[in-house]
């Protein structure tokens, strides 16, 4: 059972973590990130699953491009964009071999938005996302940006169970004893780790 992080405000546990992360060499952070990625790509849910978004991990976050490699022939992998609209919001675009990069305005790459690649948040199956830090009951702290919040506000008015899952991706030591929920925070369904998988929607299966 890996030891929790204690309860602290969002900017001091921000630092804390950002400092373990940097702490690993790129061969832990590989062996640990592909140890997390297996925990999910074990589960009947991965395996239900069509449409999966990823991410692109920038400062020493978990890696799921690992994902890929276990994929099933029928699965296809999408990417966050900033929404071109400036709302505060993600795109998910296709991503394949033909698929073109660029720096957002956070020197983050990303495809370009085109909008015949794109796939509405909705119709995604499992979204695994980035995350500073969770805790036992779902609730993620990202880099306080709020796009997943805002992408996936619809999950709040809905069934919990409703897809897509999010899933979020960490390294053991992201996992906090508690955090405190805003009323616009979407919770995760799942957390995988390379210690742990968590579910914490009990509709999943």
């Amino acid at each position: 059972m890996p030891t929790l992080i204690p309860s602290l405000p969002k900017p001091p546990l921000r630092r804390t973590i950002q400092r373990q992360r940097s702490a690993l060499s790129q061969p832990e952070q590989i062996q640990l990130s592909q140890q997390a990625v297996a925990r999910l790509t074990a589960q009947r849910l991965f395996r239900n699953a069509r449409h999966i978004a990823l991410y692109l991990p920038v400062r020493g976050e978990a890696d799921p491009r690992s994902v890929r490699h276990r994929a099933l022939p029928r699965q296809h992998f999408y990417l966050p964009v900033l929404s071109p609209f400036r709302d505060g919001r993600l795109w998910f675009v296709r991503w394949d071999k033909s698929t073109r990069f660029r720096l957002n305005r956070f020197r983050i790459p990303e495809p370009y938005p085109h909008y015949r690649q794109h796939r509405p948040a909705r119709w995604l199956d499992l979204v695994i996302a980035p995350l500073v830090a969770f805790d036992h009951t779902g609730t993620r702290m990202g880099m306080g940006g709020g796009f997943y919040d805002r992408t996936f506000a619809f999950k709040r008015c809905t069934m919990a169970s409703l897809r897509p899952y999010l899933c979020g991706l960490a390294y053991h030591f992201q996992q906090a004893e508690s955090l405190t929920r805003q009323p616009w925070d979407v919770p995760l369904d799942l957390v995988t780790s390379d210690s742990s998988f968590f579910r914490f929607n009990t509709g999943i299966y």
